[in-house]
Formats: structure tokens, sequence, C-alpha cells
């Protein structure tokens, strides 16, 4: 979990409250106190809170809960006449990108420090370590408009931050830290995005480095951002949040013209966001017997605006998805600490469903055969789980409105989440044997079906179709005393001629076999794989 290190009197000047009170509403907006100094408290906030990780935005936040300010905040943003012109070339490599300019800052070094801390967070999170989004900021009054967003080859050279002499951008990615650090992010097309002035100063070369001649110190006034991404909503967000946080630290905003072949946009768009209003349904979760009106002034405390049956919110609360995220807002300006809590009516004390009780029989079964047990999200990105095995994706669930391209589709198997996982630990020790117990959804008709499965993945020189099939059947023989008949089969994770389907009792229960050469090149891995995949609709009732 991040972590922000606050200091006291700067937060209270910042908030405008008393310093008790300050202080001690800091676990009611849902931060977690890490340490506290004389001077200074650590303060944890969760990942889907990025507003969060600077004191701006958490004074923001208090100064609701404490009614120094309530409602929605609102940021204008004049037109700042800059244009960003996209080279078209980079639709292939990091298609997008979004700018703003904040103009009359006062940085005192501990702001610096601040938006320091808060783009490394972005980085990391929203950003996925820049893979998705990477962040710029420059001394706007070294920059020369109009500016572009263009291709170059690697012989291309600039002077990167924190160096006056020029490197070429081979010499950058070989040489410095973070060049060999994020040189796998951009794909080996031999053009590189940069970002440049109408003097040919260059700002940025994204995600991997700024330019020297536009760093920013103390010194700096006049900033002008950047986010490149591969996701728009992604970037957009990551910009609505810095741009609002820097309005909070005293800046004017302005828009900028972004130029793409077909069509153009100003950015940001600050504009508040809405959902629908549920009153029964935030009485119902919070467990509070509350009027509209008392609803009403809970989210203005939040920083929320209702109206009627709806509720405004401000660009940056990119957490707030559904009607149901309303209930905790509600909770929140309400007070944490003002819940009073309420035996339940039973007497019965509580337990694990009988589903439960037998998925973790099923883990623990699969565990004790010396496998290590992974969890994976079941939001996945297309990429991994079709494009990668050469499949058809007609059949994939598509969640409605997602927030990233990375979580855009529901999962249909474990084996791509379970090679996603083995990529990722391509250094570690081999043999490397995991497995994972979740659920998987299928198209059946026009309605969406949810399956519980079990899969396991082996990696090592020596991994093959007998060593998966020998920890498959010591589990179905353990769990629920099962012999498994195996018969040739086609999958598309494995390979011809080392597929098959699995039976047991008479039923179709899942597929095994080594996986396919060109998936194990497209996931990255050097080493044989083999595996299989069991549905446990049929496996659940038989272990009862």
């Amino acid at each position: 979990m991040p972590v922000v290190k606050l200091y006291k009197d700067r937060l209270v000047k910042l908030v405008g409250g008393e310093k008790r009170d300050v202080l001690q509403r800091l676990p009611y907006i849902g931060l977690d106190i890490e340490g506290e100094e004389s001077d200074s408290i650590r303060v944890e906030y969760s990942p889907n809170r990025p507003d969060f990780s600077t004191d701006y935005g958490i004074a923001r936040a208090l100064k609701g809960i404490l009614e120094v300010e309530v409602g929605l905040p609102r940021y204008e943003a004049s037109s700042s006449g800059i244009a960003v012109v996209v080279d078209r070339r980079l639709a292939n490599v990091r298609p997008f990108i979004a700018c703003a300019v904040a103009k009359g800052l006062r940085l005192d070094d501990e702001t610096v420090r601040q938006l320091i801390s808060m783009q490394e967070d972005l980085h990391n999170g929203l950003g996925r370590r820049r893979r998705v989004a990477a962040i710029g900021l420059h001394d706007l009054d070294a920059v020369v408009p109009p500016v572009h967003y263009e291709g170059v080859p690697p012989s291309f050279s600039f002077a990167p931050l924190g160096d006056q002499n020029p490197m070429t951008i081979a010499e950058i990615l070989e040489r410095t830290e973070t060049g060999r650090r994020y040189s796998s992010i951009l794909p080996d097309s031999r053009l590189y995005p940069i970002l440049r002035d109408s003097k040919n100063t260059v700002l940025s070369f994204p995600p991997i480095i700024n330019g020297n001649e536009t760093k920013v110190s103390t010194s700096t006034k006049n900033l002008f951002i950047d986010v490149t991404s591969t996701d728009k909503r992604v970037g957009s967000d990551v910009l609505a949040i810095i741009a609002t946080t820097l309005a909070d630290a005293g800046a004017s905003l302005q828009t900028v013209e972004i130029k793409y072949f077909s069509s153009s946009e100003a950015t940001p768009d600050l504009s508040p966001l809405s959902m629908p209003l549920d009153l029964p349904l935030i009485r119902s979760v919070t467990g509070l017997d509350l009027t509209e009106s008392e609803i009403n002034s809970c989210l203005r405390r939040s920083r929320l605006e209702p109206s009627g049956t709806t509720v405004a919110f401000p660009r940056y609360r990119i957490d707030l998805l559904h009607p149901v995220d309303l209930a905790e807002e509600t909770a929140l300006g309400y007070g944490i600490d003002k819940i009073k809590p309420v035996y339940p009516a039973s007497d019965r004390p509580g337990e694990f469903s009988r589903q439960g009780k037998r998925l973790e029989k099923i883990a623990d079964l699969m565990a004790s055969s010396g496998m290590v047990e992974v969890m994976s999200y079941e939001l996945v990105d297309e990429s991994s789980f079709y494009k990668k095995f050469e499949r058809s994706a007609e059949e994939k669930v598509e969640v409605s409105d997602p927030r990233s391209i990375d979580h855009s589709i529901l999962r249909d198997s474990l084996l791509p989440s379970l090679l996603s996982i083995l990529s990722r630990n391509i250094k570690e020790e081999y043999p490397q044997r995991i497995f994972e117990v979740g659920r998987v959804y299928h198209r059946v008709g026009k309605k969406v079906e949810e399956r519980w499965s079990l899969a396991a993945m082996i990696a090592h020189s020596q991994a093959s179709f007998s060593e998966a099939k020998m920890y498959m059947e010591s589990f179905l023989k353990t769990l629920a005393n099962l012999e498994v008949v195996t018969s040739p089969s086609i999958h598309w994770s494995f390979s011809d001629g080392r597929c098959a389907s699995v039976e047991a009792s008479g039923r179709g229960v899942g597929h095994i076999g080594e996986v396919k050469p060109s998936v194990i090149v497209a996931f990255g891995l050097g080493v044989p794989l083999a595996g299989f995949e069991l549905d446990l609709s049929n496996l659940l009732r038989e272990s009862s």
C-alpha cells in the first residue's frame, strides 16, 4: 500500500482547522497511521484513492469532514493557446497524450517533494509502472509552442534529465538506470516517442526519461504537464488528479489542444461526473436510518453534490464506480466513529459456507502436493487471454465501460493468468509449480454463466504431460476417490498431440497437456510448461 508523509503544521495550514481535530480525523477518511514523529506523520492510503497521494488531496477531503468546505470542489481551466501535434506513426507505439498548463505556482522544497512522490505513486498505480501511463512535468517557460509528439529513430539524440551531454535514444536505453528498467515497455518498432517544442527542445522521451532543458526546480512558476498512455481513459484520469492537485496548490489551470490525425480535443476535461442516488441502497448498506436531507448533508461532507436523484462527483474521484459506493461516502460523511456497533440478531456463530469449505479443501490438497497457490484478477486484458493464444475472441465477456484495457473482460479460463504470473517470475529459481482456484465466466446464449475452476501449471526444463497428469490424478484420487480417463483432444492452450480431455465418473471435467511453444514465446518464457484445468462444478458435489 502506498504511503505519504505529512508535515503536521503544513497540513493544518492547508485545512484551516484546529490541529487536534485535523490529526484526529485522518483515520476517518480512510487513512491508516503508519508512524508519527514530532513534526510529521506517515499515512497509508488505498490505491483506489490516488487523489490522496499528496497532502493537498488529503486536506481537500478533511475540509469536507470538518465542514470547512463542503460540496463539490469546482475547477476551471481557460485555454492556453498551446497545441500538441501527434504523429500518426505512434498509433502502435504509445498512441495517446493528454496535457495541461499550470501557471502561477510557488514551489517550495516540500511541494516539489509532494509532486514527485505523487508522480511516482501514479506511475506505479494507475500507470502500471509506466506501462499504461507515464507523466512528465516541465518548466513551461523553457517551452516554445507548438509542441510535437512524434516518433524518432534510435540514433536521435538529446540531453536526458540530470545530464548536460546529449545521448542517443539507443544509449539512453542501454546506459541509464531508467532506460534499462523501462525499455521493455516500448515495442521493438525502431520508432521511439519523444515530445519536443518548435525549437527542437526535447521535453521528454516517454515513458523513459525527461529532457534536461525543461527540468523543474523551486524557481519554476509555470508548468507544462504531459501524460502519455496506451489507454486514453487512464491517461485522462492521471492528468485530472495532477491538475486538480496543482490547482489546490495555487495554480491557474489552462487547457492544451491535442491534435490527432483526424480529430482534436482540449485537455484536461475537469467536468464533474455523476451517478444515480439510491437512498434505499444507502440505508440498507450502512444500516443508518437517515432522511434524504441527512444523506445529502453526509455526501456534501464527502465533497460530493447531490441533486434530486443524482450525485455529482469531482473528476479526480476515479474510485466511484457504482451507486453502492455512495453508501461508503455517506458513512464517511456521517462519521465512522459515530456508527454504533449492533450485535447480530442470531446467537449462532458464523462459519464458512459448504462450498467455501470444499474450495478450501481443494486448495489445501493442491498445496500439500508441493504446489504454490496464487491468486489473480477476474477482470483481465484481451491480449493475454486471446491474442497470445491466437484464439477467437467472439465469445469473450466484455465489461461495459471498463476503466482500463488491462481489466476489460471477464476471464473464461485460469490458464492465461497462471502463464502471466510465471512470466513475471522468470528470474526466480526453477522448477516452479503453481495453481489457482477461482471463478471463470462463460457466455451461454444471452446469459453469462459463472463457474469455479482449478488450474495448475508446471514450469522447468523437464516439465511434461506425464508430470502434470501425476499431480492431477493424485488430486482427484485424494479428493473424491475418482479414477481418471484421458483421451487425445485439442485445446487452444496445449500442443496438438500432447493434449487430452479429462473424464471422471463418466463426465468431462477438463483438459491437460503441454503448452504450445508459440504461447511460451508470447509470454516471454524460456522453459517447457505443462498443466491442466478442471471444471469444479461437478467435482464440488463429488467431494461432499
